[in-house]
């Protein structure tokens, strides 16, 4: 085989690594995206048509200090009514998912790097 085919070859190998490693870290993304979406978002609880402020802009008090009021059972149902293991399983499947993806972007550009390198080098001891 030819060395210039040699070369374009490893070079095409490398070159996927690292489209790979993108396409691994934007599904991570995505999943982040979903996660940070429940957390944020408002929702409808299920139990008498309440309306929940988003998780990160809910008022804690409401839940944890006793008061027989609207409030504190709007915010108790509320509390009971967010699903998170479905959140917190995004965030967890996408750091396996992030890890692989940087690697395989390493992998593909310090390939690269390092051939161009040597090459340098090779043309510098000619």
């Amino acid at each position: 085989m030819h060395p210039l085919a040699v070369e374009q070859n490893f070079l095409l190998r490398a070159e996927r690594l690292r489209n790979w490693g993108i396409g691994v870290l934007v599904c991570a993304s995505l999943f982040w995206v979903y996660a940070a979406w429940q957390v944020f978002t408002p929702y409808d609880s299920t139990y008498n048509a309440v309306d929940c402020s988003a998780p990160a802009n809910s008022e804690r008090r409401d839940v944890y200090f006793e008061d027989s009021g609207y409030a504190h059972e709007s915010a108790l149902q509320c509390a009971s009514d967010r699903d998170w293991p479905k959140p917190l399983a995004a965030l967890v499947i996408s750091v396996p998912l992030s890890v692989v993806g940087t690697a395989l972007i390493t992998v593909g550009a310090v390939s690269v790097r390092l051939r161009r390198h040597d090459d340098a080098l090779q043309r510098a001891q000619s």
